[in-house]
């Protein structure tokens, strides 16, 4: 629908689209008068909430008139210079000029752009296509390194393919519950009453691993409360005693697995006395959880998300996961399987776009020469415009811009100033850039205070395009009214530059539809991603999941019904896993673990939430919980003011009293960042070690001491 169409309405209409938080993705029915948004409710129709929302999407009106909105293109020489808005056109021709002296001067590795996974599938493919098909680098990534990428590595690895093979729908058939790393009640809650109702009835149980004591964690049968990173002995202990006690599922693992003998002999030496002294929790709750998760006659589905994902064992967390599955046959069944959950709207489809640095669409990657081929020719440019190495990871890429490898960053959608782990190293990397390009929303934003060219994007209820949420279900945004002044679709913007670059045939695109569709071509040919039968016009009656290869016939809820994997022998994979202790262990001088996460009423930097001040009054303002007597013994009282200081930098926070936390531990709330201060921000104490395979920083755990403010 044209801006001009939206401008001039002037009756009530209801225009069903798609809420822009969390992987859930929760349809919404936007009630629209005289070009304003009146009213919003959960869209009954769609599959994935019928109806429910949070409190961040029923105030989702609210962040489209917020008093920072970005709506004109801007730029400054310096950053002691003011910023002057030229028009958009202008400032556009800028930013191209500079990105070809840039090239010219220091070769096209010299530039990298940072993704998110907020924007639409449309304008993730558009940014992705001009890094590597137009521009050559394969220097783009994505905040999803920060929360995807072990699972997504893992899927690959044991499955052959990324995505979950599991459904919502197995929500209200499956026995038990095996949740890990995922604060569900706060962080997806639509999903978590749907687990709740489930869990209220007899025979169904429900198992929470968390170090803290959650919402989540509080509605549990069964709490196993682990000391933080050791959910690899756990994980290993239960499969030790599934295997002693018979409850594998032999003709399964003959028939569909390998590798079994190998991870069968490692988890023999996992005895649940040796992960119960590793994991601080009782021998009994192991031998409980595995009996409820591995009987024969129970379906067990596991939900796991960042408190599996961001670690330095992040991809060995996961696999742990699905071990479990896989040795008792429980996956590709309803009510059974290993359910990764997405933080983000789109997340999901960034990962089909190959929205990280060593990935090409319809989840290929760049090493592969065949791969580079048939992308190649989807785009219309050379195989050798696509490099065969890797680009720079999301960690390796700010700490290139702070050595000045990279010269020039284009961050679209994410605030990596708040969000990254190391904060001090990013703030010295984006200081150093030549040329800082921030495409938002909003500003100013921590990150967007130092760019020196601001370019307006348009809110996802301002424009239409696609969104996979976390059970591979596409749905169509519909643009609710126009972007203001000369904010534009992501998409939009990526193709008016690639076309000053030189590649206007190749970014031809008079819509999102078009993108759409050039996006299905690559995912054609790929056994578990195919999307033939998906189309705009299809989407504008249902949500559909893929693998959809016909137009006559649904989308696949449930991967892997025939027991066909992905993998070159289309059987899953065991890979041998071992538990390893963290990267930022706690010594003498810093004797505390410190764990980040989501609160319910906030999102991400509150770029969004921070405008509404329903949310803010639930959650004003961040704080650290510590356990009374880790508090009683540093002197420190309910409010007090306090500075966290790890081995890289220091944070001044309040302290809150809290016995959810483990004896040792901590937890603070990455929302605020830098909003709370430069000082306030507690990514200044969190590291950059990552996981060896997805490159994903482990947030979730850092080596810390907490000391009263002087």
């Amino acid at each position: 629908m044209s801006p001009d169409l939206l401008k001039s309405r002037s009756v009530e209409s209801i225009v069903k689209t798609i809420c822009p938080y969390c992987g859930v993705g929760c349809g919404l029915a936007v009630k629209v008068c005289d070009g304003r948004i009146v009213q919003v409710k959960g869209d009954e129709d769609h599959p994935a909430n019928f109806g429910s929302l949070c409190t961040k999407g029923a105030t989702v009106d609210q962040i489209v008139e917020a008093p920072n909105r970005l709506i004109s293109a801007q730029w400054r020489a310096d950053r002691d210079s003011p910023f002057v808005a030229p028009g958009f056109d202008s400032t556009l021709e800028y930013v191209a000029e500079r990105f070809k002296e840039i090239i010219r001067s220091h070769g096209r590795d010299s530039v990298a752009f940072y993704l998110s996974g907020q924007l639409t599938t449309e304008s993730q493919y558009a940014f992705n296509k001009l890094a590597k098909g137009a521009l050559g680098t394969n220097n783009l990534d994505s905040n999803s390194r920060l929360c995807m990428a072990s699972a997504a590595s893992a899927y690959k690895l044991a499955l052959g393919a990324d995505g979950p093979p599991t459904c919502y729908d197995d929500i209200e058939l499956t026995d038990c519950f095996f949740i890990l790393g995922a604060n569900m009640a706060e962080c997806h809650p639509v999903l978590w009453q749907r687990i709740k109702r489930r869990a209220s009835r007899k025979r169904a149980r429900l198992i929470v691993v968390d170090p803290r004591r959650t919402p989540t964690a509080d509605a549990a049968h069964l709490h196993l409360a682990i000391q933080p990173g050791t959910d690899v002995a756990l994980l290993n202990a239960m499969l030790h005693i599934i295997i002693a006690q018979g409850w594998t599922n032999e003709t399964f693992l003959r028939a569909h697995t390998e590798g079994w003998d190998a991870i069968k002999e490692r988890v023999e030496a996992w005895s649940p006395a040796r992960a119960a002294k590793i994991c601080g929790i009782p021998e009994v709750e192991i031998h409980r959880a595995a009996f409820w998760f591995g009987h024969t006659s129970t379906e067990a589905l596991s939900f796991y998300a960042m408190g599996a994902n961001q670690s330095t064992q992040g991809v060995a967390k996961n696999l742990g996961i699905i071990h479990l599955h896989l040795a008792t046959g429980k996956i590709a069944r309803p009510g059974s399987g290993p359910f990764s959950l997405t933080g983000q709207p789109n997340a999901m489809g960034g990962r089909e776009v190959g929205y990280m640095s060593g990935l090409l669409p319809g989840h290929r990657s760049v090493t592969d020469a065949a791969h580079r081929e048939e992308i190649a020719k989807i785009w219309g440019v050379s195989p050798r415009r696509i490099q065969s190495k890797p680009g720079l990871d999301a960690v390796r890429l700010f700490e290139a811009l702070e050595m000045g490898q990279v010269k020039a960053l284009w961050v679209v959608g994410s605030n990596p100033l708040a969000t990254m782990p190391n904060s001090n190293m990013v703030r010295r990397g984006l200081e150093r850039a030549e040329l800082l390009v921030v495409q938002d929303c909003y500003h100013p934003t921590e990150t967007s205070q130092l760019a020196h060219v601001l370019l307006p994007a348009a809110l996802n209820l301002e424009m239409e395009g696609t969104m996979t949420n976390s059970e591979r279900r596409i749905s169509l945004l519909r643009p609710c009214v126009p972007p203001p002044g000369e904010a534009r679709p992501d998409w939009e913007i990526a193709c008016r530059f690639a076309a000053l670059m030189g590649y206007e045939e190749q970014f031809s695109y008079t819509c999102a539809g078009d993108i759409f569709e050039e996006h299905k071509q690559c995912c054609s040919n790929v056994y578990s991603l195919q999307m033939d039968g998906i189309s705009y016009r299809r989407l504008k009656y249902q949500p559909i999941q893929w693998p959809c290869p016909s137009s006559s016939r649904p989308g696949v809820s449930r991967r892997y019904r025939r027991r066909i994997f992905a993998t070159s022998t289309g059987r899953a994979k065991f890979h041998v896993i071992d538990y390893e202790p963290p990267a930022d262990p706690a010594t003498a001088k810093y004797p505390l673990l410190l764990n980040t996460g989501r609160l319910a009423h906030q999102w991400h930097t509150r770029t969004k939430t921070g405008h509404v001040a329903k949310l803010n009054k639930l959650n004003p303002g961040p704080f650290v919980a510590t356990h009374p007597e880790d508090a009683a013994r540093l002197g420190l009282a309910e409010g007090a003011r306090a500075r966290l200081v790890s081995r890289r930098g220091f944070v001044r926070t309040t302290v809150k009293l809290d016995d959810s936390v483990l004896p040792g531990t901590l937890f603070m709330p990455f929302h605020w960042g830098q909003s709370a201060g430069e000082e306030g921000c507690v990514n200044r104490a969190t590291h950059g070690e990552n996981d060896p395979i997805s490159l994903q920083p482990e947030l979730k755990l850092s080596a810390v001491r907490l000391e009263a403010e002087v």
